[in-house]
């Protein structure tokens, strides 16, 4: 890659400005922000119930579960924005002036990178406010680990900018704003759980996973989620931990979290390379 193909920091700052002078990244900030209260208040009701019933005082695992949990649905809102991002200067016909200045692809790497930011700060603040509504919830319960929580809030911070730069992606590939944010959605909540279940048809619990149903991991919104929820499992189950990821997550055969989180950043950097090629083509005038 030569220089002039990387984005200046008059570019970035740019973006950024162009990002943070909406209100969409608070728009979508804020349902994100509440979500992560709600998932988590109930994860602190129920780590405190269950911890009622077998007589301890919690169980600071379910309180990471459902952390993780949130950075999920949080992941999916910083795809969002990164739809939003690359397709707004479609939708008002500001992007030849834009490319005219920056350049095609400083101005989609600049993209990516604001995006990531914010996605970023979209995990930052899932964790935050999860954190202090489990909490709340499981009020004298122990505290998950510290070492628990710093690997967790890694993985979510990840998880969310690459989910962000993969919004930015295709928001270049499908620059119809409404057509991008409803193939994001329809893909996550609906295409992939329906492929996946595709694919693990026929495996049985206790079975070695077909070469078919092991693709089930590999898929972008489940490396995700395999991501998150591995330490959660982990803490929760210990040797039993890839079976309550296969069932949290949908898959066969999960990888660790480190390898989930390079399947994601894989598609990310295929995403954009797609991007780059075929926003590169387009006449945009």
């Amino acid at each position: 890659m030569t220089t002039d193909l990387l984005p200046t920091a008059g570019v970035l700052r740019a973006e950024a400005l162009k990002a943070l002078s909406v209100r969409t990244w608070w728009a979508l900030a804020i349902p994100a922000g509440l979500l992560a209260v709600m998932v988590n208040l109930f994860g602190g009701l129920f780590s405190s119930a269950v911890g009622g019933v077998d007589g301890t005082e919690g169980v600071p695992g379910i309180l990471l579960a459902s952390l993780a949990y949130a950075l999920s649905l949080t992941s999916v809102f910083a795809a969002l924005h990164g739809v939003v991002l690359a397709t707004a200067e479609f939708r008002h016909r500001t992007v030849t002036t834009t490319y005219l200045l920056a350049g095609r692809v400083p101005t989609l790497l600049a993209k990516a990178a604001v995006a990531a930011g914010i996605g970023a700060g979209y995990a930052l603040l899932a964790l935050v406010l999860g954190l202090l509504a489990g909490l709340l919830g499981q009020g004298a319960a122990p505290l998950p680990s510290v070492g628990g929580l710093v690997a967790l809030s890694g993985l979510g911070i990840g998880v969310c900018a690459l989910w962000a730069v993969l919004g930015v992606a295709l928001g270049t590939l499908i620059v119809n704003q409404a057509g991008a944010v409803v193939t994001l959605l329809v893909y996550v909540l609906a295409v992939e759980n329906l492929v996946s279940l595709i694919l693990r048809t026929g495996t049985e619990e206790g079975e070695v996973p077909t070469a078919m149903a092991r693709v089930t991991s590999l898929l972008p919104a489940n490396a995700g989620d395999v991501a998150l929820y591995d330490l959660p499992a982990r803490e929760l189950g210990g040797r039993f931990a890839p079976s309550i990821v296969e069932s949290l997550a949908g898959v066969a055969a999960p990888p660790p979290a480190w390898g989930a989180l390079l399947v994601l950043l894989v598609w990310a950097g295929a995403g954009i390379a797609v991007a780059w090629v075929v926003g590169g083509r387009r006449d945009v005038t």
